[in-house]
């Protein structure tokens, strides 16, 4: 299916696309990319065929970005959608609806709250804090019915796609207002998703450890001494991979394979991961979602307007996947 180029792909329908999942993140290259506006396409699509649950981590569907204090699209539930948000934003509501759920647990904004949409209205979903409270916060959804959750994402919060199924990437204006940066930024976050998957689970804990779990630092942050890397064929690091690391391993001429929890724990840009394959080593993650859409924003919260069938050809060219402008959809995608 994602064999062939966007400019050439033959249109499969949205149900087609995301038939198999049952978990959906939508998330952001930068804020301002389109992603609220493809959380309301797929929303308004996907339910004619599906009993939704929608949810996030944190607070999402604002009126007003609080960073760039621009005009936001507002998420949308129809009647019979699932949702998750707290009780200030519960009270908040212009809609009518069931509540099916409360939470023991509060966040800064209240309990979390399950409920049932009777009617179409705007909301602000404020979810879980923490991934692990969001994935049993979906697992109370399904019990209610949901056949698929879409989980509203956000770049600083991107480690949500990873408990999904499926991710959604939306990318643009907001990344640059050079067409060339765009696809470059992209592309590195691109590739992180697409890391090889480590063929045994693992549960790693915070640190650096061997393959047979012996602690070797706290982080990548403190190692100084790489002899106690150098004979290792294998390290796994329960945090944070970051550049100066992989690079003082590339200096030191020591490739040992790196496992990781997954892509949103990588901080490297993916010219570094590259020349370190290359040189031998191998970078390996615990969790890999399934990029199954990306789509473009023309529009910068500046005012300024890309090219989008431009910006949308060079990606296609090096991302085997649907890309499309959620405004300008064709009928045989829906």
């Amino acid at each position: 299916m994602c064999g062939r180029r966007c400019s050439t792909f033959v249109k499969i329908p949205l149900i087609n696309l995301f038939k198999k999942f049952k978990t959906i993140a939508i998330v952001g290259l930068e804020k301002n990319t389109g992603k609220t506006e493809t959380f309301n396409f797929l929303l308004k699509h996907l339910q004619k065929d599906f009993v939704l649950g929608v949810t996030s981590i944190g607070i999402d569907g604002e009126d007003t970005d609080q960073v760039t204090f621009t005009k936001k699209p507002n998420i949308l539930v129809d009647n019979g959608i699932l949702f998750v948000t707290t009780e200030n934003f519960y009270k908040r509501k212009n809609f009518l609806s069931e509540i099916l759920y409360v939470s023991d647990r509060s966040t800064s904004t209240g309990r979390v709250i399950i409920a049932k949409a009777l009617e179409k209205g705007k909301i602000i979903l404020s979810g879980p804090t923490t991934i692990q409270w969001l994935k049993e916060i979906n697992s109370i959804l399904q019990t209610f019915g949901v056949e698929k959750i879409l989980i509203d994402g956000a770049l600083s919060r991107i480690s949500s796609s990873t408990l999904s199924d499926a991710v959604v990437l939306s990318t643009g204006a907001a990344v640059s207002l050079d067409i060339e940066k765009i696809v470059e930024k992209t592309l590195d976050l691109f590739y992180k998703i697409n890391l090889p998957l480590y063929p045994e689970k693992l549960d790693i804990k915070s640190g650096i450890f061997t393959k047979d779990l012996k602690l070797i630092a706290r982080s990548s942050l403190n190692i100084n001494d790489l002899s106690l890397i150098k004979d290792q064929k294998e390290i796994l690091i329960g945090g944070a991979l970051t550049e100066k690391f992989l690079r003082k391993l590339i200096n030191n001429n020591t490739y040992p394979t790196l496992v990781v929890k997954d892509f949103s724990k990588i901080f490297v840009n993916s010219f570094y991961l590259k020349l370190y394959q290359k040189k031998g080593g191998k970078i390996l993650v615990l969790h890999k979602p399934n990029l199954c859409l990306v789509t473009v924003n023309p529009y910068s919260p500046n005012g300024f307007v890309i090219d989008d069938k431009l910006l949308i050809e060079k990606l296609s060219s090096k991302i085997k996947l649907p890309i499309l402008n959620v405004r300008k959809v064709e009928g045989e995608w829906i």
